[in-house]
């Protein structure tokens, strides 16, 4: 699994569509047309969140929670009231008030022809399942341990302020997101980081966080996805909702 269309096509034993179909009273065509048109926005959400220090935290919150790894494994977890509440809470995260959510499912509904206010119920089960999913893809590469020590500075409430510090300088500095998290690694490493274990554990974490980012790509999409234009117009409504 290397990316959102990855994750969700083997979530729930590979019958992910097939559940949210059941659940939604879709067909099993439908339910995929519905979930390839709103990874776009999860996509869109979650990197605009990578290079954001406020919201960097609570992704990786999320990531490391049992409700949305459960989500990913288990149908009957993803439906249940802890992983959508807490779902919801993510998406506003991500993405920002019901009113984005709204115009987002609109795009989504011109692409895909179901209603909109199905695909605002779709898109937090998605979003779970995706967000589940990046955990376990990164257990699978052996980074589990790496995430838990940035999701235990998100916890403590350490990783905002670290993030928050650097990311003028970064920016300052044209470093982007590489650089908020090269000061990151820095802070977080202060004072230890010139012995080995430091520079090791340096090296752990930045690994853990690009891998991170870069299963936030939407993976293939269909070509009436690609060319509808809806990643264009989720972009606008998340730049004009910032």
């Amino acid at each position: 699994m290397y990316n959102l269309s990855d994750i969700l096509q083997s979530a729930q034993g590979g019958q992910a569509i097939n559940n949210i179909a059941a659940r939604f009273g879709l067909s099993p065509e439908q339910a995929q047309a519905a979930v390839q048109a709103l990874i776009p926005a999860i996509s869109a959400g979650l990197t605009k969140a990578a290079t954001n220090p406020g919201t960097l935290g609570s992704v990786i919150s999320a990531v490391t929670d049992s409700a949305h790894q459960a989500s990913f494994n288990n149908p009957n977890a993803a439906q249940s009231a802890d992983a959508t509440q807490k779902s919801s809470d993510t998406l506003s995260q991500i993405l920002g008030s019901n009113h984005v959510v709204q115009q987002i499912a609109q795009q989504a509904s011109a692409v895909t022809g179901i209603r909109p206010d199905i695909l605002m119920q779709i898109l937090p089960v998605v979003a779970s399942i995706a967000i589940g999913g990046l955990a376990t893809s990164l257990r699978n590469q052996g980074l589990s341990g790496a995430l838990g020590q940035l999701a235990s500075a998100a916890e403590q409430g350490n990783l905002g302020s670290i993030l928050g510090g650097a990311a003028g300088s970064a920016n300052g500095a044209g470093g982007g997101l590489l650089g908020v998290v090269t000061n990151l690694l820095n802070s977080l490493f202060s004072g230890g980081a010139t012995t080995g274990g430091g520079a090791a554990a340096n090296s752990s974490l930045g690994s853990t966080l690009n891998s991170l980012t870069n299963l936030f790509q939407t993976g293939n999409l269909p070509s009436h996805i690609t060319q509808s234009g809806l990643q264009d117009e989720i972009g606008k409504i998340l730049s004009a909702n910032r």
